[in-house]
């Protein structure tokens, strides 16, 4: 019985490492996740950089969403402003 659980054992490992090279495929989807981070880092600072020429950001709710309304209204006015690339 052992024998029988021991080879049954090889063959879920040598079937876990015929399915390695399918991982390894989805390597490139990887490299995608991190150009969308770079890109959000860049929204990110151009919102901060934004952020500093303004005052500072309300506590109140509804002044916080006029607020969140104003900083996109400048940043799309910023990003409309750079040339495509």
């Amino acid at each position: 019985m052992l024998e029988i659980i021991i080879f049954f054992l090889a063959l879920l490992v040598i079937m876990l490492i015929g399915m390695r090279p399918e991982v390894v495929k989805s390597y490139p989807e990887i490299k995608v996740a991190e150009k969308a981070t770079s890109e959000n880092k860049f929204l990110e600072h151009l919102q901060q950089k934004v952020e500093v020429t303004i005052f500072p950001r309300p506590s109140d709710a509804t002044l916080n969403r006029h607020y969140n309304a104003l900083i996109k209204e400048k940043l799309d006015t910023h990003l409309s402003s750079m040339p495509n690339s």
